[in-house]
């Protein structure tokens, strides 16, 4: 029983990681992406409400990004990265 739940967590952890390494590849493009977004609120009325909502849905994704990532940090320094 011991060696499944041990099997268990390395797996658990292993996926942590690699979601963590996904979400920081992905974290400068939705940062830019946000940055970008907030620059051009005031120009255009008509798409004022379509960019606010866009505003709050990619900052909601940038900070569930930094949540992975650092979920996959702590994973790695458990230290059972199968690559280390």
């Amino acid at each position: 029983m011991d060696d499944w739940k041990a099997g268990l967590r390395a797996e658990l952890r292993a996926i942590d990681i690699a979601t963590g390494d996904a979400a920081s590849a992905q974290l400068p493009d939705l940062l830019r992406r946000l940055s970008r977004h907030q620059a051009g609120l005031g120009r255009n009325p008509i798409l004022s409400l379509y960019r606010q909502w866009r505003i709050r849905s990619l900052a909601r994704a940038v900070a569930d990004a930094r949540w992975h990532v650092e979920q996959g940090r702590r994973a790695r320094l458990s230290g059972l990265d199968s690559r280390s």
